[in-house]
């Protein structure tokens, strides 16, 4: 048996506590008699491990007699202290987590625990943020950054449902390489939409102008995805206010556009808070990944948006954005396709001269010639003016693409200095916005770039039209078929749709004049076709 002077402490403190127990466990006394009995042996004082006398109360007898029959003697020991320091790392990742802060200074302690188990750098739960927190202490590497708060953008509401009212604003991002002009940087700004009710970030892409066309693409991206708006409330930027911005809500059916107040931005707390977000968690990671290109970028934001921000709980409303705009995807109304591209089209007024030629953006394009030197409306889209829509007195009457087109090919750069320092960059200790890339393409979630998405457009404009040429070349003589020149007109007056092409050659072909001129048949089907039923 060991002496008394070496008895472990915490033996002999389970002991003195079972002292103070025992005689109740002998007594073992009946229900109406235990408070009664817990109350005596805390009247009395009891000789402790050290030799000082101590009293204990009624309720911390109870539970140590609740403690000791669960586990014996071994339930009145206390539970061992955890040594100060850090004691649950080894030092490789002790190097590991302070080079996540030093990489990117930016990253919370929140943020760095998800970025390490997320990219598997360390296991699930080994990382604490109070062990996080006192090795970035003593490395000297905790202190935040101030900055004074700003409390213009509290002001508190919340829309009622999804799709009730977004909100947007313009960000300047970071500064990129110039494409047009290699050795040269430039920066990129990204507009953004977020749904007030959920706080699902719905869209955003970053451009080298942050002006209106940049401005729409995002806008009629986020009605594609997430359906009808009721209200848009925006800056006071110009862009926001522009005239065309108020013809496509006005064209939709949204309501008239809010401002906020100038120099008063209550009320468009959601989305500042969203464009501080955005710095801390994903411009901040940009120090630590390989990104040089608008396209790299907005693949990176896509990304980031869908596989972080969007599945993360809110702080305000304790759900995921995703979750909570599903919750009322019942109140969603979706947008129709066609009226949206229409709503969308910029519009401009032009007069051909005697030869059907007009100017747009300096090129030159020409018409048939019964619209030659009459007013006309043009329809098209600012980024793609290879294709305009001629509309004559609110009907649509044809397609025109450039009278002359110069082909032209940018000649490759050369490398730069700036390249050459971009190649030297040291591979980054953790690159989250390229892991977070590398899901969402294993997902096969790629966002479609605006030309990805004008590519699909023209196929199905493509798959619509050798619908024709094939209806024709089933029906008619095919001595009078010109697969080129049926190409063309329905590029031109197109599209059209077969089962009413059949119909509008129908007489002729029940008449066995299936042997005409090609040019018959296609007027018809023109004459046919509903003005101004374009997809």
């Amino acid at each position: 048996m060991l002496h008394d002077d070496k008895l472990d402490p915490a033996e002999a403190k389970a002991l003195a506590r079972y002292q103070v127990i025992s005689a109740y466990l002998a007594l073992e006394p009946a229900r109406g008699e235990r408070h009664q009995l817990l109350e005596q042996l805390a009247a009395k004082s009891w000789v402790g491990a050290d030799g000082e006398l101590f009293q204990v109360s009624a309720e911390t007898i109870r539970k140590w007699v609740s403690r000791y029959r669960a586990r014996g003697l071994e339930g009145l020991r206390d539970k061992p202290h955890p040594l100060r320091g850090v004691q649950a790392l080894e030092p490789e990742q002790i190097e590991l987590v302070c080079n996540l802060r030093r990489e990117v200074p930016e990253r919370s302690l929140d943020r760095i625990i998800q970025i390490a188990e997320q990219m598997k750098l360390l296991r699930p739960g080994l990382l604490r943020r109070s062990t996080l927190h006192r090795v970035l202490q003593a490395h000297g590497l905790s202190k935040r950054a101030m900055r004074t708060p700003d409390r213009k953008d509290l002001d508190r509401f919340e829309a009622d449902f999804p799709g009730d009212l977004w909100q947007s604003d313009m960000l300047s991002g970071p500064w990129l390489p110039d494409p047009k002009r290699p050795g040269k940087s430039r920066r990129a700004y990204l507009y953004a939409f977020i749904d007030d009710h959920s706080r699902l970030l719905l869209h955003g892409r970053f451009s080298f102008k942050g002006d209106l066309p940049a401005l729409e693409l995002v806008f009629r991206r986020s009605l594609q995805k997430f359906g009808h708006v009721r209200r848009v409330y925006y800056d006071n930027g110009q862009t926001y206010r522009s005239h065309h911005m108020k013809h496509i809500v006005a064209t939709l059916g949204i309501h008239r556009l809010i401002f906020t107040q100038v120099r008063r931005p209550e009320g468009h707390g959601k989305i500042e808070a969203l464009n501080r977000l955005i710095r801390a968690a994903f411009l901040a990671e940009l120090k630590a990944s390989h990104i040089q290109t608008l396209d790299e970028l907005n693949e990176a934001f896509v990304a980031w948006v869908e596989q972080d921000y969007n599945r993360r709980l809110h702080s305000e409303t304790g759900q995921r954005p995703l979750d909570r705009w599903r919750a009322g995807l019942e109140r969603v109304k979706w947008a129709d396709e066609h009226k949206l591209r229409q709503a969308f089209l910029w519009k401009e007024e032009r007069t051909p001269d005697k030869a059907g030629i007009f100017s747009l953006f300096g090129t030159e394009y020409q018409v048939e010639p019964e619209l030659a030197r009459r007013r006309i409306e043009l329809r098209y889209d600012p980024e793609v003016l290879e294709l305009i829509e001629v509309w004559y007195k609110g009907q649509f009457v044809e397609r025109v693409r450039p009278f002359e087109v110069h082909a032209h090919r940018r000649p490759k750069p050369a490398a730069t200095a700036q390249d050459e320092v971009a190649a030297a960059k040291p591979t980054p200790v953790a690159d989250y916005l390229g892991h977070l890339v590398s899901v969402h393409r294993d997902e096969g979630r790629i966002e479609p770039s605006p030309k990805a998405l004008a590519a699909a457009t023209r196929a199905a404009r493509a798959a619509a039209d050798e619908a024709i040429v094939a209806l024709l070349a089933e029906r008619l003589d095919p001595a009078v078929i010109e697969v080129p020149a049926i190409r063309d007109f329905c590029e031109r007056y197109g599209p059209f749709d077969a089962d009413e092409a059949e119909r509008a050659i129908a007489p002729f072909v029940d008449r066995g004049l299936t042997d005409q001129h090609i040019s018959m048949y296609l007027d018809a089907i023109r004459r046919h076709h509903p003005k101004g039923s374009l997809p």
